[in-house]
């Protein structure tokens, strides 16, 4: 039996408000930075650009993603949450969401 995996959607199609999975390279990473988040607390961002054949999208990591990913791998975020970040969209795993390494190999 095949292992099944959700619909992915073209990086250009990504609207903010909506839940997507998505494929790309990761083409940019800044350096890891540490931001307060409401309730109190420390949390590890680090926010890049991940690009497909029709486009790329601001990337946001957050804990132990931070360190899972370098500029050049690809990756499929599953049900990522697609955000408006100043007036651009962005993507992260959010609540449900899950990072996936993909071979180097897979066609884009």
């Amino acid at each position: 039996m095949t292992e099944s995996k959700p619909p992915t959607t073209f990086i250009s199609d990504l609207r903010p408000s909506r839940i997507a999975t998505v494929e790309g390279t990761v083409s940019e990473l800044e350096p890891v930075r540490e931001v307060e988040v409401r309730g109190g607390g420390v949390r590890r961002v680090r926010n890049g650009r991940l690009t497909d054949r029709t486009g790329d999208i601001s990337l946001a990591l957050w804990e132990e993603d931070v360190d899972s990913v370098a500029v050049g791998d690809r990756i499929r975020i599953v049900e990522g949450w697609v955000s408006d970040r100043r007036g651009r969209p962005q993507i992260s795993l959010g609540r449900t969401g899950r990072l996936e390494k993909l071979p180097a190999d897979l066609p884009p």
